[in-house]
């Protein structure tokens, strides 16, 4: 069974966690590193992907500023979403350029990550073939942001666990008017352990992706990254 690194990263602002990952995709394309996955939470953060437009954030840079809320740019993917404490992000550093189906198939594939967990606890969730991420009652609970450089994906997934859902009220979620928030807790009624789902979502993309999980610190990845060549995966 193939190895995969998993970094733990802890609480990590998103432009510090983009800046590691853009480096271990030069290292991953360069095939000096495995596969790896990262698990993090970011501080209050709205990122806008490739297709962001500026009216779906529905507050000005002052207040926002004032709520302690960053805007991060991004490459992945659609439209606006929201980072916050209590919401596990998983970002995924992989070589597809063997796949058959390098991106759908990966999209279902991570769904299925995400799906394992919920089940798990108990929590039905959907697809909708419009919009990749997870629903619950039509509430979104876990999506999908992905970018695909020269066969190397970087971003990945963010699951709801336990935020302050009224937060998501600052963004058209996704860029889809109306949309809302839920996540495992407010299904559940009760709380959840971030620490715990962030463990079962790392089992379960062992399962799905069928791979044995390397435990790297940081620090480790930190160092390998800073050593990383000048070559590029964008």
């Amino acid at each position: 069974m193939p190895q995969a690194f998993l970094g733990r990263l802890g609480v990590i602002s998103f432009e510090r966690a983009m800046a590691l990952e853009d480096e271990l995709c030069k290292l991953r394309y360069a095939g000096e590193i495995p596969d790896t996955i990262l698990i993090m939470e970011h501080p209050p953060t709205i990122t806008m992907g490739r297709s962001a437009q500026s009216e779906n954030v529905l507050l000005s840079p002052e207040e926002l500023g004032r709520r302690g809320i960053t805007i991060a740019h991004s490459n992945r993917g659609g439209d606006v979403t929201f980072h916050t404490l209590g919401q596990i992000v998983l970002h995924v550093v992989m070589d597809l350029r063997r796949r058959e189906t390098p991106l759908r198939g990966f999209v279902a594939d991570l769904e299925d990550v995400a799906l394992r967990v919920l089940e798990s606890y108990g929590v039905a969730a959907v697809r909708r073939s419009e919009h990749p991420g997870l629903w619950v009652n039509g509430r979104q609970v876990m999506a999908i942001g992905l970018h695909m450089g020269r066969g190397i994906s970087s971003h990945g997934l963010s699951l709801n666990v336990e935020p302050n859902l009224s937060s998501f009220g600052v963004i058209n979620l996704c860029g889809l008017p109306g949309c809302e928030a839920t996540s495992i807790a407010r299904e559940l009624g009760r709380s959840v352990s971030t620490k715990r789902v962030a463990r079962g979502l790392a089992l379960a993309f062992a399962e799905v992706f069928r791979v044995e999980l390397q435990p790297v610190t940081m620090s480790y990845l930190t160092k390998r990254a800073q050593g990383a060549t000048a070559q590029s995966c964008l």
